[in-house]
């Protein structure tokens, strides 16, 4: 019986039937959703950085650039399902072989970057929350690794058994296909566990309490879910490559796919929430919050205190005279201080904004060659 013998009126055919042998519908479904979530998240970390931060950072900027590689990687998947991936290879035209392997192809390399923007995203907010040294060389060090990593990664990928034409993997034996994968997801599992150990150690030494600290490691710690859609994908990757059916059988390693990248983009913006983020309100790099009075009544302002640049110290030495300043108990000669502080507001412009100064003033003593002599 026809499909369509089936609508009630009113009722359109379906985008795609999924059937035994016809699971395009799948990939289609899972894709879509995906996508929809990421993009999601995005617009919900854009906000939160305008209403708190009023500014966009490099992090910001790297998952932008990870849902730009997501698009891409979602448009190549399309392109594979209209070329008939999802279906049995029986069901698929010749002419469209070449093609559904070429999107396939550009789809994989499209999945290693975005997950390693996704990281990198990570590492760099690790940088902005903390100024320390010792915390920063961790993260270059991890966004160094992960960056190596992703380049051989893609070279494995990408340079495979057939180098003219190495997006050709129906009919074709490669046998150590899996193999490169099953490295590249080693990589990946790395780089994500160290991701994590960075996170701890950023709050490690913190004079925060304990509920504090354990906010903050389950924020960054929530990433690690994405292992579990990798290992997955591995799984039915050796499936997809044994299969005398590839077309068919790969559907569930594209839908473990699209599930990582989606959740690498989920989780690179979990640390920006404000719950988060309040939790590492110590100077350590977390936003300083305008508060603002309510509505009807005048708008009050915070700011944070800001060391004065060495610019603004400035040093006096002072000779004595006759009406110049006491002598000290050694009866020397000079008398030098040197007065740090802020000599006019640097920023008020001689408002009357409440501003708190802080003058420092050293007095240096010694005994010149003079009054040694002259000592018995």
């Amino acid at each position: 019986m026809d499909s369509n013998s089936t609508l009630l009126p009113g009722q359109g055919a379906p985008i795609a039937i999924i059937t035994a042998t016809d699971q395009s519908g799948i990939v289609l479904i899972a894709t879509a959703l995906a996508l929809s979530i990421s993009l999601t998240s995005l617009l919900m970390r854009v906000y939160m950085q305008l209403q708190i931060r009023h500014q966009f950072s490099q992090d910001d900027y790297l998952t932008m650039g990870s849902m730009v590689m997501s698009v891409l990687q979602s448009i190549t998947v399309f392109i594979e399902v209209s070329k008939g991936f999802g279906k049995t290879l029986l069901d698929i035209s010749p002419d469209n072989l070449v093609p559904l392997q070429k999107a396939a192809y550009s789809s994989e390399l499209f999945y290693i970057i975005t997950i390693w923007l996704t990281k990198c995203a990570v590492a760099f907010l690790l940088l902005r929350l903390s100024p320390q040294r010792e915390h920063n060389l961790v993260s270059y060090g991890i966004l160094g690794s992960s960056t190596v990593l992703m380049i051989v990664s893609v070279f494995m990928i990408a340079i495979r058994c057939n180098v003219a034409e190495p997006w050709i993997f129906i009919d074709t034996k490669c046998t150590n296909l899996l193999a490169r994968w099953e490295v590249e997801t080693v990589f990946d599992i790395t780089t994500e566990l160290a991701l994590f150990a960075a996170s701890i150690y950023l709050v490690k030494g913190l004079q925060l309490s304990l509920s504090k600290k354990m906010t903050v490691i389950f924020a960054f710690g929530l990433r690690l879910g994405v292992i579990a859609p990798a290992l997955l994908r591995i799984f039915y990757l050796n499936q997809e490559f044994t299969s005398s059916d590839p077309t068919l059988h790969g559907v569930l390693a594209s839908v473990c796919t699209q599930i990582q990248i989606s959740y690498a983009i989920v989780a690179a913006t979990i640390p920006c929430l404000r719950p988060f983020m309040a939790a590492l309100a110590t100077n350590y790099g977390a936003p300083a919050q305008t508060r603002t009075s309510p509505s009807g009544t005048k708008k009050s302002q915070q700011y944070n205190l800001s060391s004065l640049s060495k610019s603004a110290r400035s040093i006096r030495i002072d000779k004595p005279t006759s009406s110049g300043p006491i002598r000290p108990w050694d009866r020397s000669n000079n008398h030098t201080s040197v007065v740090s502080g802020d000599q006019h507001s640097m920023e008020s412009h001689e408002s009357k904004q409440m501003i708190i100064s802080k003058n420092t003033e050293w007095h240096v003593d010694y005994e010149g060659p003079s009054q040694r002599s002259a000592q018995p």
